[in-house]
Order: structure tokens, then sequence, then C-alpha cells
């Protein structure tokens, strides 16, 4: 039988230990992981968020975010590790923000949300003469306005009293309609599209 200095069988016991000890302790949880799709979004759009990696015995979860207003609603299910939900973009300045989604026991994800700019709209044509027909186009509104309105905080407005119309497309979140341009001096006025929640956009009409 070799006997082995006492300095050696020591060191080559604390090495046994050590891998016994490793092949003892569980598996690394992988850190949890975020999805927002889509990950660029305009104020009142919804955004759908998906994570893994989370621990399998969380059975509650949230979104969050450091930024106040940036998430106007949000709901969240997590069930064996996987998260799921969405949120509503609130009335926040374009950008780009942080979302958290956390399980109740304290493990979380974070992604970036890019806010993108409000509504914005065009004028067909964009000047002319008293009596021509304009037509308009406004993109990016909320998806949940169902109404608009045409109308302009210039003084005196250029649209024909009565001839506004507005017809807001719920489905794509676009405004579309027209108006007559009135007796308005030679100059350049605003024209404001205004959905039922609020939102706007405005664009300058020429005057010829």
């Amino acid at each position: 039988m070799i006997k082995l200095p006492q300095r050696v069988a020591l060191s080559l016991l604390l090495i046994v230990l050590a891998i016994s000890a490793e092949n003892l302790l569980p598996p690394t949880q992988a850190q949890p992981k975020l999805v927002l799709s889509p990950s660029t979004a305009r104020v009142g759009f919804d955004v759908s968020g998906i994570g893994t990696g989370f621990l399998p015995v969380d059975n509650t979860c949230r979104f969050t975010s450091p930024f106040s207003g940036l998430l106007a609603s949000s709901a969240c299910v997590i069930r064996g590790g996987a998260l799921s939900g969405s949120f509503t973009v609130g009335k926040v300045l374009p950008g780009e923000y942080i979302v958290e989604a956390f399980g109740n026991r304290g493990d979380f994800a974070q992604a970036i949300l890019k806010v993108s700019g409000g509504a914005q709209l065009q004028l067909s044509p964009a000047s002319g003469a008293p009596g021509v027909d304009v037509s308009i186009k406004g993109t990016g509104f909320l998806p949940t306005d169902t109404t608009c309105t045409i109308s302009s905080p210039s003084s005196p407005s250029p649209i024909l009293p009565g001839s506004g119309a507005c017809v807001m497309q719920s489905a794509t979140a676009m405004a579309v309609g027209s108006f007559m341009v009135g007796n308005a001096s030679p100059g350049e006025y605003v024209i404001q599209v205004t959905g039922n929640h609020g939102d706007s956009a405005q664009a300058v009409l020429k005057v010829a």
C-alpha cells in the first residue's frame, strides 16, 4: 500500500469533496428573457409580451416600467416558467423605454420599447383658392378612436362652414375625409383632425 504524504492526501481529499459538492448543486436557472411584439408602437397601441426562463414556481406576474405613465393598462399570466400578456402604451413622448416583466418570486426580465411619434396629417392639395375641395388623410391615431372631426385653430377658419366630413377607420387607425376652402384671405392656415379620444394631428394649408 502506497502511503501519500499528508499534505498531498489532504489536497486530493479537498478536490474530491469539491467535485462531489458541484455534482450535488441544482442546475443554474436560466436568466429570464422578455420579447415585445411589436417592439415599436405609438401611444394607445397594444403591445404583447412573451417571457421565457422564469421560475416554474411563479404563479402570478406583472408588467412594470421605471418610466411613469408608459403602461396605461396591462395584463399578465404565467405558467411553468412561461409568461404572456399585453399592455397599452400610455401618453408618453417619443423615445425608448424599459419594460419589465416580474414573476411573484422576484425574478424578472427587461426589454426596450420604442415609442414612435403621434398622428400625422396630409392634405391634398396642400394649397388652393377658395372653393377648392381638400382631401385629408391622417395616420397613427389611437386604435380606439371611432369618430373624428376637422377644424382649424386659425382665425378666421379657412374651412367653409358645414363642408368638413371625417371618417375614422378604426382597423387601420386612419382618418379620411375632406373639406372645402371657404372665403379666406391668402395665407397659411392650420388644419387639425381630432379623434374622439383627444389625439390630433395638424397640417398647414396655403390659401392662394
